[in-house]
């Protein structure tokens, strides 16, 4: 796909989606300064950051990272963050187990084992979507949150378009909401973890993605996207 052409299909449903959240009296911002994340994420109702996103174990600056928020009456209600990584040739196995020893301070390798299909299809540039929270007081309402997540989706792809793959961890039970945020594809038991687990992460998360190409036909069409 010419990639004036796939920035217009991005651009034109990321568009639908805000102007749906709109106009129920929702807006969508992605700070520019750092500094007011930390408290935006706080109003959430998420109590702290995971490792791989967290402000005060990385130096993120705007161009391998962003956070969106969805807000209701100046308040945020709901949270996500996007990270870039460039593999640059090293395995996702490699890179999985060297940063994950050092974000949860273990002397060994944290990783038992990393799940086949994980390493095989997660190489180069990648995306990773993280950090997804609705504040209790709003939950309920799925639409709201596929609209939501599929702006990011849209704001990371248009950010970083050269990525091979965008792909997020999410819990068992949340798995048969993949397909409503856009992901294409699912991996159970991503990784095995040794005991004890690291806080926030579990030996039954699924890894749920979607490769370039996935998104380039899913995003194609006039009826893309729909939930």
């Amino acid at each position: 796909m010419q990639e004036n052409l796939f920035e217009l299909n991005v651009l034109r449903h990321s568009g639908t989606h805000v102007a749906e959240l709109a106009a129920a009296e929702y807006d969508v911002v992605a700070p520019s300064n750092f500094g007011e994340i930390s408290e935006m994420v706080a109003a959430t109702g998420r109590n702290q950051q995971t490792p791989m996103m967290s402000l005060n174990r990385n130096d993120f600056t705007r161009r391998d990272a962003f956070w969106l928020f969805l807000v209701q009456n100046g308040k945020p209600i709901a949270g996500t963050a996007a990270r870039y990584t460039d593999l640059a040739g090293e395995s996702f196995d490699s890179f999985l187990r060297r940063t994950s020893r050092e974000q949860y301070q273990r002397e060994t390798d944290p990783i038992v084992s990393v799940a086949p299909p994980v390493m095989e299809r997660l190489t180069g540039r990648l995306i990773y979507l993280g950090e997804l929270e609705l504040h209790p007081a709003h939950r309920g309402k799925a639409r709201k949150l596929f609209r939501f997540a599929h702006v990011m989706m849209g704001m990371a792809a248009l950010k970083w378009p050269e990525f091979e793959m965008m792909y997020a961890f999410v819990p068992k039970q949340h798995v048969k909401l993949a397909d409503g945020y856009g992901f294409t594809w699912k991996v159970p038991r991503a990784i095995t973890w040794a005991d004890p687990v690291p806080l926030g992460r579990l030996n039954d998360h699924w890894l749920v993605a979607t490769s370039r190409v996935d998104f380039e036909h899913a995003w194609a069409g006039p009826n893309s996207m729909n939930f």
